[in-house]
């Protein structure tokens, strides 16, 4: 998570309920939740105008914090992503948002396998095999070389194990040629 205020630690935005969470945190996350419980009743269309309007509106909010406005950004094309393949939209719609998705950049690896598996799943529904199972191999490839490593914890080890091995059965299942 980023700071509102970079200059007070008391306005860190906490992922915890026990420490303090600034407002415009505590907005945005119902403001997206919101919008994520209307997808069901809503076309994707009018899912997406709701998403942008949040992005737009939580920008000007950010001011002149850039990392801030960012994470904003980065959050929403994530879940404009899912909320493409949740209404399996068109192959070019999913593609356009990844590459949204990629040009702003993953906040950590964690963030990047989620995210990298639900456009494979895109790629699936669509017929777009070759396309996922290369953002499969390098996702897959970056994780192996962490696993490798010593930086995580027993907790992110497990964790990135388990999304690893989810995503190797998607790309079998692309490799195979199976549409979701």
């Amino acid at each position: 998570m980023v700071k509102w205020n970079l200059t007070e630690e008391k306005d860190t935005i906490a992922p915890y309920p026990d420490e303090d969470v600034a407002p415009e945190e505590l907005d945005f996350s119902r403001r997206v939740s919101e919008n994520i419980l209307r997808e069901m009743k809503l076309p994707y269309e009018a899912i997406l105008r709701e998403y942008r309007r949040i992005e737009e509106e939580f920008v000007v909010r950010a001011g002149d914090n850039e990392e801030v406005a960012l994470d904003f950004k980065r959050r929403i094309s994530m879940q404009i992503l899912g909320a493409a393949c949740r209404a399996e939209q068109p192959q070019d719609v999913c593609r356009a948002i990844w590459e949204e998705v990629l040009e702003r950049g993953f906040g950590d690896h964690y963030t990047k396998q989620i995210h990298t598996g639900i456009y494979a799943r895109c790629c699936q529904y669509n017929g777009e095999f070759d396309a996922g199972i290369a953002a499969l191999d390098l996702i897959i490839a970056e994780t192996e070389q962490l696993l490798e490593g010593t930086s995580l914890t027993p907790h992110q080890r497990k964790w990135f194990a388990i999304n690893m091995a989810s995503d190797r059965k998607i790309r079998e299942e692309l490799k195979a040629g199976i549409r979701k």
